[in-house]
């Protein structure tokens, strides 16, 4: 299987690339500074910015899914990043063909802050507030897009070994998470690659997180 990562070089996306390897797939790593992209047998790194439909239709090329791992930057809170994002990996994945896209989200975007309790439910609607709502923009986009999309909804991401038995929930189930939300990048890559052919997860926002049950 081929796939296209967004957001290869932070450390979520690198969590993905990582597992995908390891799993087997080969990696398209679309990125700003594809010097960045850690090299390894079986990657392939593509420059391109967020906004370029060519380059990224381009990129998509070949691909059997989408994993967007993008993330804003503390110092550009505001920065339109999803919404830039998910407007131009629509549009590249009908043009290259490509059906599945996995987004990463975080736990209180959207129906999944009824989720939340004190105090994170607190930081999410204050210092969170700006990138959460470009979340919502951006993932506001997929539905109706015609694609098979999940959006993967994390708590406070770590980058600890993977937990034996993650948290996987229906986002829209309203299901409590603990009061400080916890989720190993690890885990989130390896939910995004258990679920890359599952088709009841199409159309679905997956909470994630690094406990037996949440509590």
């Amino acid at each position: 299987m081929r796939i296209a990562v967004l957001g290869a070089t932070g450390r979520t996306g690198r969590a993905v690339a990582s597992a995908a390897l390891a799993a087997g797939y080969e990696i398209v790593a679309y990125a700003r500074r594809p010097e960045a992209v850690v090299r390894s047998d079986g990657v392939h790194a593509v420059a391109g910015e967020l906004d370029d439909l060519g380059a990224m239709t381009a990129a998509l090329a070949g691909c059997d899914a989408v994993i967007v791992a993008l993330g804003v930057k503390a110092t550009h809170p505001n920065a339109p990043v999803m919404r830039t994002a998910m407007r131009t990996a629509i549009s590249a994945c009908r043009a290259a063909g490509v059906r599945r896209i996995i987004v990463l989200s975080a736990l209180g975007v959207g129906e999944t802050l009824a989720s939340t309790r004190f105090p994170y439910r607190l930081v999410v609607r204050t210092a969170l507030i700006a990138p959460f709502r470009d979340h919502v923009a951006g993932e506001s986009l997929l539905v109706g897009s015609g694609l098979e999309w999940t959006t993967i909804h994390p708590g406070l991401l770590g980058d600890g070994p993977a937990t034996a038995h993650p948290l996987v929930a229906d986002g829209a189930a309203g299901r409590p998470a603990p009061r400080w939300p916890h989720t190993e990048r690890a885990d989130v890559a390896a939910v995004m690659l258990r679920v890359i052919d599952d088709p009841a997860t199409f159309g679905r926002r997956l909470l994630v997180l690094s406990v037996p049950q949440a509590s």
